[in-house]
């Protein structure tokens, strides 16, 4: 949902209002004339907190909260996974988990297909224990899950699906308040084309070693984000009602508000049969590893051992700002300030998981779309941008460019040691005067010399800690 164009074309969409802003006044005069979408929303905030999707326990939960019983809260979201990290490799004793993460972007996915295909040319993409998806990142997610052989799917959603066999402009109605300004029954088609029962077995299969996927959405109604366990729905292929949640989730979290129509999920409270609004994944959060609101610390509790982390983060869009001047219209207006608040989310989400990572030593790893790379498009989906792009994650695929830290935080500097002082020398102890004593008496024995005074700090043990604390 975020980059130089958000989600799937703002840009252009905006452009489109700006030729016909003469509808909005008109819209604001028979505002109500386009028949509205007959609802049954859940009531209350409490009844929220009690509703399940009807038949697949433990299909999602809310993704901002804090479980005080973790193991509790996993025993019943995790329902037929027999350990979690079963399938994880064992390094030096500990579990290696990785953990890829995917953002929103809009047709900026391409980015992240081209990222996850240049790495698995490259023979040493692992197998993530976790995928996260959000937005353009829900549409990636599935296929870089179940691995590498799902790369030439990737490469044709990404690569060979123009405007028009994705999204159909409707405008007009959009602001005679309808739903959205486009209509996305393409998109679903698309989807359904490549998620179907099949497609479910081998997404449950994996989630039966131990192994996560899910996405990310928005609960419109309760303004919260929710984090759907793909793998517990895919454990349900042989339920129709099952195949078509897991392609509603899909596209819930790629339907930027406003732009394209909600997702209307069935839930039950109490027997009764309601409905929930899910839009954008990116409304709330643009990209996540962990699938509720704790530290990674705090997750070791559901592993043998303390697992080893290593995180992967696939940013569909550039991370820096990109200058541009502003014609004064109230669409351009409107459309470059939604482009800075998605940008500096998008930041702030980046280096909240970096701070997790250094606070849990896990090892940190982050790509967006290079600065520099500045492709020219005409439309929101451009066949020929994309595939600019999708050859640009390739090559940094290829060659592994991960940033071990967000691209604003500064190198740390070796902290500077201070340099010892030298200790000051033990002055000599005075020698008390002697009384007077009788002459001894001659001796044969040889004349004992007097002890030395008491002796300084040896010079060579300064020099060392000098030495020392120039290095």
């Amino acid at each position: 949902m975020l980059g130089a164009r958000i989600g799937f074309g703002l840009g252009g969409i905006l452009r489109a209002l700006c030729a016909i802003a003469s509808i909005v006044i008109v819209a604001s005069v028979v505002g109500g004339c386009a028949g509205a979408i007959e609802r049954t929303p859940v009531p209350t905030a409490m009844a929220a907190e009690k509703a399940d999707v009807p038949h697949i326990p433990g299909a999602r939960f809310w993704a901002d909260e804090a479980p005080k019983d973790l193991k509790k809260a996993y025993a019943e979201h995790l329902q037929g996974v027999p350990k979690l990290g079963a399938s994880a490799p064992l390094v030096n004793g500990r579990m290696q988990i990785d953990v890829l993460a995917l953002s929103g972007g809009g047709s900026d996915g391409a980015f992240g297909a081209g990222v996850l295909t240049g790495w698995s040319a490259r023979g040493d993409r692992p197998e993530f224990e976790h995928v996260t998806g959000v937005s353009a990142g829900s549409i990636i997610a599935p296929f870089a899950f179940l691995g590498p052989k799902y790369d030439p799917q990737l490469r044709e959603i990404w690569t060979e699906y123009k405007t028009d066999e994705l999204v159909v402009p409707q405008i007009v109605n959009g602001l005679l308040g309808g739903q959205a300004l486009a209509d996305t029954a393409p998109l679903r088609k698309l989807v359904a084309k490549y998620i179907d029962r099949e497609f479910l077995v081998a997404v449950a299969k994996e989630y039966q070693r131990g192994r996560l996927l899910t996405v990310g959405t928005t609960n419109l109604d309760a303004k919260r984000p929710v984090v759907w366990n793909m793998g517990a729905i895919a454990r349900h292929y042989d339920n129709p009602e099952a195949v078509q949640l897991f392609r509603d989730v899909i596209v819930a979290s790629a339907a930027i508000p406003g732009l394209f129509p909600p997702v209307n999920i069935k839930v039950k409270v109490d027997g009764k049969i309601y409905d929930e609004m899910h839009v954008d994944g990116g409304v709330t959060r643009q990209i996540y590893v962990t699938p509720v609101n704790l530290p990674f610390r705090a997750f070791d509790v559901l592993y043998p051992k303390p697992p080893q982390r290593r995180l992967y983060l696939v940013h569909n869009g550039k991370m820096t700002p990109q200058f541009g001047a502003v014609k004064p219209s109230t669409f351009q207006i409107a459309g470059e300030s939604i482009n800075a608040l998605m940008l500096y989310q998008h930041k702030g989400d980046n280096y909240r998981i970096y701070r997790m990572a250094k606070d849990a030593g896990a090892d940190f790893n982050s790509v967006a779309i290079p600065p520099d790379f500045d492709h020219a498009y005409t439309e929101k989906f451009d066949l020929a941008y994309q595939r600019a792009l999708y050859e640009e994650g390739i090559r940094i695929g290829k060659a592994k460019q991960w940033r071990k830290k967000p691209i604003d935080v500064p190198e740390e500097r070796p902290a500077r040691v201070a340099k010892p002082k030298a200790e000051p020398e033990s002055p000599a102890p005075a020698t008390p005067e002697a009384p007077d004593a009788a002459p001894a008496a001659p001796s044969d024995a040889e004349p004992v010399a007097p002890k030395p005074p008491g002796q300084p700090v040896a010079l060579d043990r300064v020099s060392d800690l000098e030495t020392s604390a120039t290095q």
